[in-house]
């Protein structure tokens, strides 16, 4: 897919219009590594080649086709020029000049919340591709060719074999009785066979272009029966990119089983039942408690929430902290979400004063927000790290820091690794950066914050509570 081919028509012609044509001879050098961030670039005819010139010989890291970005995150987050690119033969580039796209994106709000969205969506793929150990393709360019793609396509044939026997008897049975208790088991018995075997396979197969071969192949063969459910329905089939997520996770929340007749019912009950849904739905409660034991008793405080969700935690967070009273800011790049807010606060307990931000989450992740914020006693960050790359994390926990008061604590709500991750990040489409909490310590040292709480809440949901680390820590009781 080509870095433009997301944009609207008139967000697309915005940019192109915006950009300079640049003409390049085979070999000539394009952005040289360790160079400051400046400048984006898209190909337009020809082909880039991202070089790692540190070696002898040098090592053509991956070649950018027609269509291909280059720049854009260092563009975002400020950071040097990672790597050499030069023209792999006769090329004509668009050109963004830093000052014009700032200043393009800051006059259309709306074209900078898409940009910097599908920056972030991009960043997020590139991890995962580095994490999975592998160099090639980080920069967007040709899939591999696929070694033992028949093995693969046979080992796909025997996870979904089960499920495609188990279902018509077990469907005719539960349309005899939807209570047929035997009929139930064997249908659970068989997805949970799946989850087991997506996993193995996805943990077996390292290489990026075989993984995304697999999951392709798993989605074939998967995806006409888990879209009776509903959750997977919307999972799979909702467009424009993260559009849609805060109604999947509403009803991740509200927890009741829908779908396509009884079988969609079930598949989506097993679904919900997955642990990271199950954890999702019991991180509330904890997360509210530490913020509540950690903020100060003998004033009024402010509070700030960045990213809103379904709203659920902010009801829980006005409900918890009416005494004494409370300022609680929501941050949130999601119009929707904060008119739901908007509508609901007049209704709120008294002592809880709500307002709420519309911001571009990731634009505020590299401090380059649009609002004056003033000091915190509490930030909490609940479902967003998982999906920021390791630079846009520090650099968001950096600015949190930078917010608080001498007291203040950051409260960090993420989700782990855990055995369903290959489910949902491949088959349901809901891919995130799961830290264990030895990857989450780093990106705390890294932004120079000590954790000072971590209540216990059920896996694979983690709260870190975290003050900067020059802090001098008062013990503070147990619940």
């Amino acid at each position: 897919m080509a870095f433009l081919d997301p944009f609207g028509p008139t967000h697309r012609a915005l940019l192109e219009g915006a950009a300079a044509t640049l003409r390049l001879r085979r070999g000539e050098l394009l952005i040289r590594r360790g160079d400051p961030a400046g400048d984006v670039f898209l190909v337009q005819s020809g082909a880039l080649e991202a070089v790692d010139t540190r070696t002898t010989p040098e090592v053509i890291l991956n070649t950018l086709a027609v269509g291909a970005v280059v720049g854009e995150m260092a563009f975002v987050d400020g950071a040097p020029r990672s790597v050499d690119v030069r023209a792999g033969a006769d090329t004509t580039v668009l050109r963004w000049s830093r000052e014009d796209l700032a200043g393009l994106l800051l006059t259309h709000p709306d074209l900078g919340a898409a940009f910097y969205e599908h920056v972030a969506r991009l960043a997020i793929a590139r991890v995962r591709v580095l994490t999975e150990g592998a160099v090639t393709g980080a920069y967007g360019g040709k899939e591999a060719e696929v070694a033992d793609a028949g093995e693969l396509q046979a080992w796909v044939a025997r996870i979904s074999e089960q499920l495609k026997l188990t279902l018509p008897p077990a469907e005719t049975a539960l349309r005899r009785d939807p209570d047929d208790r035997v009929a139930q088991q064997q249908l659970r018995d068989a997805l949970d066979t799946v989850e087991t075997e997506v996993d193995a396979l996805l943990t077996a197969v390292r290489d990026p272009a075989a993984r995304t071969f697999a999951s392709e192949a798993l989605g074939r063969e998967l995806h006409p029966y888990l879209v009776r459910s509903s959750l997977a329905e919307r999972s799979i089939r909702r467009s424009q990119g993260v559009a849609g997520t805060a109604e999947i996770l509403a009803h991740v929340l509200v927890d009741t089983a829908g779908g396509d007749g009884r079988v969609g019912e079930l598949i989506d009950r097993w679904l919900l039942d997955r642990p990271t849904f199950r954890a999702l739905r019991a991180l509330n409660g904890p997360l509210t408690e530490a913020v509540a034991r950690h903020l100060p008793a003998h004033r009024n405080r402010r509070l700030l929430l960045v990213n809103a969700g379904t709203g659920s935690l902010v009801a829980r967070l006005a409900h918890e902290l009416r005494h004494p009273p409370t300022v609680i800011t929501v941050l949130d790049q999601s119009r929707d979400a904060l008119a739901l807010i908007d509508i609901g606060r007049n209704d709120g307990p008294a002592g809880v004063e709500i307002h709420t931000i519309q911001e571009n989450l990731a634009r505020f992740a590299t401090g380059r927000g649009r609002f004056e914020l003033p000091q915190q006693d509490a930030i909490v960050i609940h479902g967003l790290v998982e999906y920021l790359p390791e630079r846009m994390a520090v650099s968001l926990l950096t600015l949190c820091k930078a917010l608080l008061t001498d007291e203040g604590v950051v409260a960090l709500a993420t989700v782990g690794p855990s055995r369903d991750r290959a489910l949902l990040d491949r088959l349901l489409a809901w891919p995130t950066l799961r830290r264990s909490p030895e990857a989450l310590q780093g990106l705390l040292v890294a932004a120079r914050l000590q954790v000072v709480g971590r209540p216990e809440v059920e896996a694979p949901a983690q709260i870190l509570v975290c003050a900067a680390d020059d802090r001098t820590l008062v013990a503070r009781p147990d619940p």
